[in-house]
């Protein structure tokens, strides 16, 4: 048994601000730097380009900085490519993630798991 969580980054929640960036599109841009294309990104996900390039644009508003870089097709494909930027911030959610796992994992077997294997 195991404690799940999730995380996100949200306007200010006081004001009922939504989510803008959680483990979906963190995994888009992961997607995309490993694809190089938004459009190769959104299928290997198994959702539309239209969605993959909206998510993207929500996100890019609500942060205020730019997180993809886009060149149009041509003969030879568009192509997609985050920006120093959004890297940086890829490695600090993992790290934070990571830090995360760890407190709550620690804070589970320290006080939940003691009391499911009382048996």
């Amino acid at each position: 048994m195991e404690l799940r969580f999730k995380i996100w980054l949200a306007e200010d929640t006081k004001a009922g601000g939504d989510g803008f960036l959680g483990a979906g599109r963190f995994q888009l841009l992961f997607a995309i730097d490993r694809a190089g294309s938004l459009r190769k990104a959104a299928e290997q996900l198994g959702i539309s380009y239209r969605k993959a390039w909206g998510d993207i644009r929500a996100a890019e508003t609500h942060l205020g900085f730019e997180l993809v870089m886009r060149q149009r097709g041509g003969n030879a494909g568009g192509s997609s490519v985050l920006t120093e930027r959004a890297r940086q911030l890829l490695q600090a959610f993992e790290k934070v993630k990571t830090n995360i796992e760890t407190l709550v994992t620690r804070e589970f077997d320290k006080h939940i798991d003691p009391i499911l294997d009382n048996d």
